[in-house]
């Protein structure tokens, strides 16, 4: 390998990427690298309170008011196993208001669109939607909901299961709104009792599985000559088609690189060791596995991209360099899309599914995560509640809800009947990724001092010119304690093909 000058240019900022999108990510860039916000983000509201009245009221009942005229509007889905039907005196037709927080700009623009139609069903309620910046989010959560404050519905990420679930900061989903057994038998992951909490309540629901895949420039691939046929079945395919489609200047410098994963190295690596067999975590959950065999391998795979010139750790990062036009193919999880669509809305692309290490789907073929539903706030107001749930059962009952959000976040949908519906088919890198979902294996929670454990050790180490066997030991080291800061909800063994991943792991 030769020896690498490195700069830090925008790594620490796609430190969490996969968090939020991955993890998603979301489809513009933030500065916070797992869900990068697309506009200028509302500011929260500051929490009020009401003052104390100066007299008690008297404590007389007060009559039943009719609701204001509405009408129905998507009724009638049935994708959480019950029906949602019209109620036409909601909150007996009372005025009723709630908040709802979201960071993901391309998701927040559907909500825009669902509250005017559920508002029309019902005037007598109104949602205020609020932007909060992914960096800032989480921490103002933590601090308003113990308090009673912040908002009465709020998107979830699972990165934040034990936090969340385990301080009581969620309310259960309502079974007679969300049929478990028939979730079980019909989404993702509930099978598996991937959204619940110990006492198997429904915590939250998935609406969708992201992954990885290749993505191409589609001028670069037909400047060369290639065509389906010369789709990489195995990473050292893809070593040969980076050098084709690599460009240097007089000095033999790369000008265009032909693969691109700068920072999100340790991602590509991780995903690597899932396809070799190997877990992320140990049976306990209290280590990782990190210095393996599987992990040595994998990580050289990965410098032989630098060590023959497809590519060069001072290069732009992935995000920047595709999108400019300075590389012909980079790796990302599947939010890339949605950002590429919206950032850079000229540039003609194409994905294809990501290679393995023998050209085979088993023993996986990298990881997945969910992106997953909003949530009700727990509260003392009963009526916000139930109107909460409401409209959640509204949304995710709607087989074409659930289509937009897909679409909206570029994942494969987590209710199983759409795999075939035609607006999923007719997308090019959600279709794919439908068919490949079942070979994407779920670790659980990815928290976030193992994300920067990677990051700072595989990723920048590596691209500083540190060896492998060095990286190896030092992120080991760093993995180990992270797991360490808490009983974190590991879940990778229950992967639908445990059986073909390596036997005996620790």
């Amino acid at each position: 390998m030769f020896k690498r000058g490195y700069a830090i240019v925008a790594l620490v900022v796609l430190v969490s990427m996969l968090l939020g999108a991955c993890g998603g990510a979301p489809a513009t860039p933030a500065p916070a690298p797992t869900q990068p916000p697309a506009a200028e983000p509302t500011v929260a509201p500051e929490p009020t309170t009401a003052p104390e009245p100066t007299t008690a009221p008297e404590p007389t009942q007060p009559p039943a008011t009719e609701a204001p005229a509405g009408e129905a509007v998507m009724v009638g889905g049935d994708a959480t196993g019950v029906v949602y039907e019209y109620n036409p005196n909601l909150n007996n037709g009372e005025p009723i208001k709630l908040t709802l927080w979201d960071w993901h700009e391309p998701r927040i623009r559907v909500w825009e669109e669902k509250v005017k139609l559920y508002t029309q069903m019902y005037p007598n309620v109104s949602i205020e939607l609020v932007t909060v910046p992914w960096e800032e989010y989480w921490t103002k959560l933590a601090a308003a909901l113990p308090a009673g404050e912040g908002p009465d519905i709020y998107h979830f990420h699972n990165s934040n299961h034990t936090q969340f679930v385990g301080n009581g900061l969620i309310q259960p989903f309502p079974e007679e709104m969300f049929d478990p057994a028939f979730l079980r038998d019909n989404w993702v992951g509930m099978k598996e009792g991937h959204f619940m909490d110990e006492n198997g309540k429904i915590m939250y629901l998935p609406y969708g599985s992201m992954a990885a895949m290749l993505y191409f420039n589609k001028k670069m691939w037909d400047e060369v000559g290639l065509t389906e046929a010369d789709y990489p079945k195995t990473w050292e395919d893809m070593l040969v088609l980076g050098k084709k489609l690599t460009k240097y200047d007089a000095a033999g410098n790369v000008d265009r690189a032909g693969f691109i994963f700068n920072g999100y190295l340790e991602l590509l690596w991780n995903d690597m060791n899932f396809e070799a067999g190997r877990y992320m975590y140990t049976k306990d959950g209290k280590g990782c596995q990190v210095d393996t065999p599987e992990g040595k391998a994998n990580l050289e795979m990965i410098t032989k991209f630098y060590d023959e010139k497809v590519s060069s750790p001072e290069f732009l990062t992935f995000m920047e360099a595709f999108g400019t036009q300075k590389a012909a193919s980079t790796w990302s999880w599947t939010w890339f899309s949605g950002w590429l669509r919206a950032t850079y809305p000229d540039l003609e692309f194409f994905t294809v599914k990501m290679p393995s290490m023998k050209g085979k789907d088993l023993p996986a073929l990298g990881r997945q995560n969910y992106e997953v539903s909003l949530v009700v706030k727990p509260q003392e107001d009963k009526a916000k509640m139930a109107v909460a749930f409401d409209f959640l059962h509204w949304l995710y009952s709607n087989d074409e809800t659930l289509v937009d959000l897909a679409i909206a976040h570029n994942v494969a949908p987590a209710y199983k009947k759409l795999f075939t519906h035609e607006r999923i088919v007719a997308d090019a890198t959600i279709g794919e990724l439908v068919k490949e979902i079942e070979f994407k294996v779920f670790p659980g929670e990815f928290p976030v001092s193992m994300n920067n454990a990677l990051t700072q050790y595989i990723g920048q180490n590596i691209m500083a010119g540190t060896s492998v066997d060095e990286a190896l030991k030092q992120t080991q080291e760093a993995c180990d304690a992270a797991m360490q800061e808490a009983d974190y909800w590991i879940l990778e063994r229950t992967y639908a093909h445990n059986d073909a991943m390596i036997p005996d792991q620790p």
